[in-house]
């Protein structure tokens, strides 16, 4: 189903459980992972000329090595790259590039400078790119999901966390089904079909969101 499988990394604690899922991906489908660490250089060409911009670049370094640890622990092939330019830019170029299937990569939430930040990445990648995206919230949860009442809500939330729209505008069809780990709900966002995938045993959401143009 997946030969290649993208995970854009931070290098922040909370973006290893995008690594971990991301691995888990690549081993399920017998895919080759791709770590991407992105270098913002804030719109300047000539930014990263000089010594002092080595300690980003060296961030950067680290965060694939983190991606390697986790790789290593199983059979899956890694391709790693680091690069330079407007992190989001660079996350759809390297899509359309490499021949990448999926996308796995976290978002903090809606608050506060995090939102901003990371949060902004990931919906503008979520909402160009042409494969499948899968975010995660980073703020990640552990509690167990013992009813669909409950995971329904759990998912409405990851939805609204992932997508810059109202609640209002989440719409989850009605029922859900059960796979042996988890609550399965369809929906749509901005006529965008939507999967989410609620953990039963930590209660951890899956946000899978339709390419463009389907």
């Amino acid at each position: 189903m997946y030969d290649a499988v993208l995970v854009p990394t931070d290098g922040s604690p909370g973006s290893e459980r995008a690594v971990r899922h991301a691995v888990d991906f690549a081993e399920t489908y017998d895919a080759t992972l791709h770590a991407l660490y992105v270098v913002d250089d804030g719109g300047d060409a000539d930014a990263g000329t000089d010594e002092g911009d080595d300690e980003p670049t060296e961030r950067g370094k680290q965060a694939i090595d983190l991606v390697r640890e986790q790789a290593a622990k199983t059979t899956v092939p890694l391709v790693a790259d680091l690069r330079r330019g407007d992190p989001a830019s660079e996350i759809l170029r390297y899509v359309e590039t490499t021949g990448i299937d999926l996308v796995v990569m976290g978002t903090h939430g809606r608050t506060g400078i995090e939102r901003h930040l990371l949060g902004s990445v990931a919906e503008q990648v979520v909402r160009a790119a042409s494969v499948p995206v899968v975010t995660l919230n980073l703020r990640g949860s552990s509690d167990r999901v013992t009813s669909e009442e409950e995971a329904r809500t759990v998912a409405r939330e990851a939805v609204f966390d992932a997508f810059p729209v109202e609640q209002s505008d989440v719409s989850l069809d009605p029922g859900a089904y059960r796979e042996p780990h988890a609550w399965v709900f369809e929906g749509s966002v901005a006529d965008r079909h939507v999967t989410v995938y609620v953990d039963r045993a930590t209660g951890d959401p899956h946000v899978v969101r339709a390419p463009n143009g389907s």
